[in-house]
């Protein structure tokens, strides 16, 4: 597959294994392959919420979707580039475990009956993958080696120097910069299994699915765009969800480095319908674990602090924007806690901005998917 980090990129990805065992890995209209984006642009004041979503979105109708742990999540989009439904709806527990689908024909089911309750079959659909497995990792590559062949020595290398711990990766590399005689770069990997179980399963709802994306990349996006971030920002992307927290550093508007940790899980929860159909979890109730959680957030915040200032920066800067997305209900607390330090700029996103056609607002959660449809 191939990812590129640069503004107005868009590259198809394809896997060295999928042709060599028969398996198509990714869906588009001509190729028959997915394109992974994660390039940044800068939008004008147009569509949604002020920003311009024509360049990607194109004048078609189109899905963007999510599955974490808890919900399928979606936003439908009309060809005016407009948001004209949000559906959320909770997973069973043991239906999704750690960010990865486990039980693909009940969700399958699921999204079925939505694809078929708002007529969207065929639709161009946009994935954002929230498996936990997802990986940054940094390595060397000899000097003699070309650039058009740094992939090809990864995937020769794997289990030797290059270690990952899956099989059958997809990687692509996503930053590059010369040290000691030798390149060092940045590659992003996620299993080969995981994106074709979430691919298969788009496709048996009758949706189209042309384009994924990684939840990271997506939200920074979003923070590019509304909190102006500066490329010589160093910073500290932090999504929090209700069982996982995921971490990842971004300088000169690069991924440097991603850490995923999960959370305890929570002991009491209620799930909860609003009269539109928006289901959702409220987890009040288990204060103990949710505190639990916070504790743990700023012990991983204040640990990957260090780890960038004194380990990938050798003392010379540390993180100087903090920003804040997902739907744990710890979140304000947490960008309080990080405020009254008065060591970084931190920020959270407002759904303000964010609303569908008929001016219903978008929850902050849906961020991710707002930042899969700038791209």
């Amino acid at each position: 597959m191939k990812f590129r980090y640069q503004a107005g990129y868009a590259l198809i990805i394809s896997s060295p294994f999928a042709f060599s065992r028969g398996v198509i890995l990714f869906i588009d209209i001509v190729f028959k392959t997915i394109a992974i984006h994660t390039g940044l642009r800068s939008f004008s004041a147009l569509g949604l919420g002020g920003i311009d979503l024509s360049s990607y979105w194109g004048k078609h109708p189109a899905v963007f979707i999510t599955f974490t742990s808890r919900y399928i999540r979606l936003l439908v989009g009309n060809k005016h580039h407009q948001i004209t439904h949000i559906v959320q709806k909770i997973l069973q527990e043991e239906w999704a475990e750690n960010g990865e689908i486990s039980q693909a024909e009940e969700v399958t089911k699921t999204l079925r009956t939505i694809v078929k309750q708002l007529k969207l079959t065929g639709m161009k659909t946009y994935i954002s993958y929230s498996a936990h497995d997802l990986l940054l990792r940094s390595t060397t590559i000899p000097s003699d080696v070309p650039a058009d062949e740094w992939k090809g020595h990864l995937y020769m290398n794997l289990g030797e120097s290059f270690h990952l711990p899956f099989k059958d990766p997809i990687i692509e590399i996503v930053g590059s910069s010369e040290k000691d005689g030798a390149w060092e770069v940045n590659t992003l990997a996620v299993p080969e299994e995981a994106v074709n179980r979430i691919v298969s399963i788009v496709q048996q709802a009758k949706l189209r699915p042309i384009v994924m994306d990684v939840p990271f990349l997506n939200l920074y996006r979003v923070f590019q765009y509304e909190k102006q971030l500066e490329e010589t920002s160093h910073v500290l992307l932090v999504h929090a969800e209700f069982d996982v927290i995921q971490l990842s550093l971004f300088h000169q508007h690069e991924p440097l480095y991603v850490r995923t940790v999960d959370l305890e899980a929570l002991n009491a929860y209620s799930a909860l319908e609003s009269r539109s159909g928006f289901q959702y979890l409220e987890s009040f109730e288990d204060e103990m674990t949710l505190q639990s959680h916070k504790e743990m957030m700023i012990k991983e915040i204040d640990r990957i602090q260090s780890f960038y200032q004194f380990n990938l920066q050798a003392g010379t800067s540390k993180i100087d924007t903090i920003c804040i997305a997902g739907d744990h209900p710890k979140l304000v607390e947490l960008k309080e806690y990080y405020a009254s330090q008065d060591t970084a700029n931190v920020s959270m996103l407002h759904d303000e901005a964010w609303g569908t056609k008929t001016k219903k607002k978008i929850p902050d959660s849906f961020a991710e998917l707002i930042g899969l449809s700038l791209k």
